[in-house]
């Protein structure tokens, strides 16, 4: 027997990479069984509601709230570091109201992030700590080889690439290019994340290095595609810009994509690998959604999908200011999937 549920979401975005969350502190939403089913349900941006993926927050304990990261396709990621962002917000104003700083726990791991508001931007923003960045490849690589990959070749086309793979909860592997706009991204993007060389494919990201303070990156997710902006891709981008020498330790990095900028400060110490990703926390509107669900599907109850209870005009409109400011040339996406959002509007 089906059950009509209402269930109340959030629409946000971290660099205008967008999610939908859902807070179950108090009570489980959507059974976990049907969360993916969930995900590729209202990531949908023709026949859903439109999202780069659906966060799930809830309690791990009193002082750990735990995130859940669903991507379009419905497989859970590791870990989000624009979605993290967008969840520490939701907690620190909700179940968690206050606390800070905020550990999440993730299927990745321990993730710190710290609240506070932008003075520069007039916007919330999120500081993330990214700890435990791992340079072994051990469980990325389906050789298992535990050598690390770093300024590596490797071969997609018959063309040979450089690359550099490090773990920031979820793989990623790190291309450095000359010119973004030379890039076939969408064929290379799935070629590369779908490489043999990987165990569960990763994420791919492309970076054009301005000058040592600056980059730009253009990201293929795994289970996604491209992205306006990945914000553990940025910093994995960062990181490898570090090891490879084109950027400085403890100094922070603009970061510049489609979507927006964010801030990454590699803190690399021997053999310790980690970063801090700053950047915005965005809503754009809070309402309700009209589910009908069963034991083994979930659908929406009627041709109403969702009714906007609240948008945040004044927020989107500080944030344009910002992403305004991005030396990402958005040409650069013209013919790829993302050119119809950007022609619709980034937060549609």
């Amino acid at each position: 027997m089906s059950e009509q549920r209402t269930v109340a979401m959030l629409k946000c975005h971290g660099a205008s990479n967008d999610f939908i969350i859902l807070d179950e502190c108090d009570a489980v939403l959507i059974p976990d069984a049907l969360k993916a089913a969930f995900a590729r349900l209202v990531s949908d941006r023709r026949g859903g509601i439109g999202a780069d993926g659906v966060i799930f927050v809830s309690r791990f304990d009193a002082r750990h709230p735990r995130m859940r990261f669903f991507n379009p396709d419905g497989s859970e990621a590791e870990m989000s570091g624009n979605g993290i962002r967008c969840a520490s917000r939701a907690c620190f104003e909700g179940g968690y109201a206050g606390q800070d700083p905020l550990v999440f726990k993730t299927p990745g791991g321990f993730f710190k992030t710290e609240n506070f508001f932008s003075d520069t931007h007039q916007l919330p923003f999120v500081r993330l700590s990214t700890d435990a960045v791992s340079t072994n490849p051990e469980n990325i690589l389906a050789s298992r080889s535990s050598a690390p990959f770093i300024n590596q070749p490797f071969h997609v086309h018959g063309q040979q690439w450089m690359g550099t793979l490090l773990a920031i909860g979820n793989p990623h592997l790190v291309v450095p290019v000359l010119d973004l706009h030379a890039l076939d991204l969408m064929t290379l993007g799935a070629a590369m994340e779908h490489h043999p060389m990987f165990l569960n494919r990763a994420n791919v990201s492309f970076v054009q290095v301005v000058d040592r303070r600056t980059l730009l990156v253009q990201t293929h997710e795994r289970g996604v595609g491209l992205t306006l902006s990945c914000g553990t891709g940025m910093t994995a981008s960062v990181l490898a810009q570090l090891l490879n020498g084109t950027v400085d330790n403890h100094v922070p990095v603009e970061v510049h994509s489609a979507g927006g900028i964010v801030w990454v400060t590699p803190q690399v110490n021997g053999e310790r690998v980690a970063a801090q990703l700053t950047g915005n926390a965005t809503w754009l509107y809070r309402g309700k959604l009209f589910l009908e669900i069963d034991a083994e599907e979930i659908r929406f109850a009627s041709p109403q999908r969702l009714e906007r209870e609240m948008d945040y005009e004044e927020e989107g409109a500080r944030f344009a200011q910002l992403a305004k400011q991005s030396r990402f040339d958005r040409t650069i996406l013209k013919g790829t999937s993302l050119e119809p959002l950007l022609q619709a509007g980034l937060h549609a």
